[in-house]
């Protein structure tokens, strides 16, 4: 009889550690004692639980075309089937005397003439594969879920950090020292509103070489990972790892992007020193660019319905914006009455953050405390099982929630310091700054200073954000000098 050797393995792990052909040369032996004459040899790395099965597929086709009955040779009943989906094919083909199954280690032949007895065996190693494939996904999936009550991710970290080994063989992620420090200048470069993702992309290229598609940008700028928190099939599990950012600059970028996915603009490709700034203070829609006879003009989509807009060139928009900086421009008798209000802050700061960061690390390391005395309780058998997951995991919340404080507290510390630099800065200097930065620092730096601003016929208004709003009133009053009993913080 004409034969057909099976040999199959689930995955590539399985091929590489030399399985298929262990299989094939035993099939081979045993095709030779049967005086089986072996016509071809299939070797399949493939599921035998996938609905399509393509290889599988192939090979019944082949022996449905055969002139002749052909003898499939496998090692075992699991090897050719786990399912049931398969026997009907099978058993059809079988009563058709085309086909003859063979299972060596079961020491089992089905054909046409096979008794109740040796159908029942077929069908029950058929059972058993299926029982087995089933437990295995239960355990699988028991145990998938109590790496994920326990905070651990399985698979590959996020870009910003690595997998490794430790000296117990247990998996674990630390962030990477280079790219976990490209994510937070991500974060923060978006949270500004001064970049699209597109320009942090050239950022990326310009300062460290990394070349990372709009697409991979997006993920990491939406990751909750980063923060503390693996986000799995529609729900959210706190993981145990070090977080690279805070949640309040991962929210931050978060209501940048609701924003910036509000309206597509139709020029939205093109350089505009103020696309996406600005909204019609009639209607409220986006003021949007517009190349024209060699200029730059800025007019109302009017999405709403025409109400006679009017188009203004760049160079006016700068002009109104220039009067904004000059409106909180420190006078230069003044200047030594502000770094000492300055100081003042800088010092409060100091001090509260190192009473801050005492207090969250007091916290942390009592609340690590009594996350070892459970431990050590539960190992002493004086508290039950689901007692002992209960109050773990609520420890556990509480420290990682105390991490994000103190990383907050970095991350407020960073901020304190860029806005002391732009503060001096800027109210030294504020309108040649916007003159004569690039388009990138004017729309950081209008980013910075300005909010709600909006086009009203010709006239564009516009509010300061904090703290630059003090050094307008200030600036119009005069009277730096009253500042100093106020307290900035």
């Amino acid at each position: 009889m004409k034969a057909i050797i099976l040999a199959r393995v689930s995955s590539k792990e399985q091929e590489d550690n030399n399985s298929i052909p262990s299989q094939t040369r035993r099939l081979l032996e045993y095709a030779e004692k049967y005086s089986l004459e072996v016509i071809d040899t299939y070797q399949l790395v493939e599921s035998s639980t996938k609905t399509n099965r393509k290889k599988f597929s192939e090979l019944i086709t082949r022996i449905k075309e055969s002139p002749e009955k052909i003898a499939l040779v496998t090692d075992t009943i699991d090897r050719l089937q786990r399912g049931f989906r398969e026997s009907v094919m099978l058993d059809e083909l079988r009563s058709q005397n085309r086909i003859e199954l063979h299972f060596m280690r079961e020491n089992l032949i089905i054909c046409e003439t096979s008794n109740s007895s040796e159908l029942l065996r077929w069908d029950m190693g058929v059972m058993f594969a299926k029982s087995y494939v089933t437990q295995l996904s239960d355990n699988v999936k028991r145990s998938t879920e109590q790496k994920r009550k326990n905070g651990e991710w399985s698979g590959k970290a996020p870009f910003g950090y690595n997998n490794i080994d430790l000296e117990n063989s247990k998996k674990w992620i630390i962030p990477d020292t280079t790219n976990s420090h490209i994510v937070v200048s991500m974060y923060q470069w978006y949270a500004t509103s001064s970049y699209s993702m597109k320009e942090i992309r050239q950022k990326l290229i310009n300062e460290y070489e990394l070349n990372l598609a709009i697409s991979q940008i997006d993920r990491i700028l939406k990751n909750k990972f980063y923060f503390g928190v693996m986000h799995i099939k529609g729900n959210d599990y706190p993981h145990v790892y070090d977080p690279i950012i805070s949640k309040t600059l991962f929210e931050e970028v978060q209501n940048v992007k609701a924003g910036h996915n509000k309206k597509v603009f139709k020029y939205a490709g093109l350089p505009f020193h103020y696309r996406g700034l600005i909204r019609c203070g009639d209607c409220g829609c986006s003021i949007t660019p517009e190349y024209q006879k060699g200029h730059d003009y800025y007019h109302c989509t009017q999405y709403k319905g025409k109400h006679g807009a009017k188009w203004m060139r760049e160079e006016e928009l700068t002009k109104q914006l220039k009067k904004a900086f000059q409106a909180i421009q420190i006078a230069p008798e003044d200047y030594d009455a502000v770094k000492a209000i300055l100081k003042t802050s800088h010092d409060d700061k100091i001090k509260y953050k190192s009473q801050n960061i005492a207090h969250l690390q007091a916290e942390l390391s009592k609340i690590q405390n009594r996350l070892d005395r459970l431990h050590e309780v539960y190992l002493d058998g004086d508290i039950d099982k689901e007692s002992y997951k209960a109050k773990a995991e609520e420890y556990k919340s509480i420290r990682d929630s105390l991490k994000n404080k103190l990383n907050a507290v970095d991350g407020a510390d960073d901020k304190f310091y860029k806005m002391i630099e732009y503060f001096i800065e800027i109210g030294q200097k504020a309108p040649s700054l916007l003159e004569s930065s690039e388009m990138e620092e004017r729309r950081l730096l209008i980013n910075l200073v300005l909010q709600n601003l909006t086009l009203h016929g010709e006239q564009l208004r516009w509010e300061y954000k904090k703290p630059f709003d003090i050094l307008y009133q200030t600036a119009q009053s005069q009277n730096w000098l009253g500042m100093r009993d106020s307290n900035p913080r």
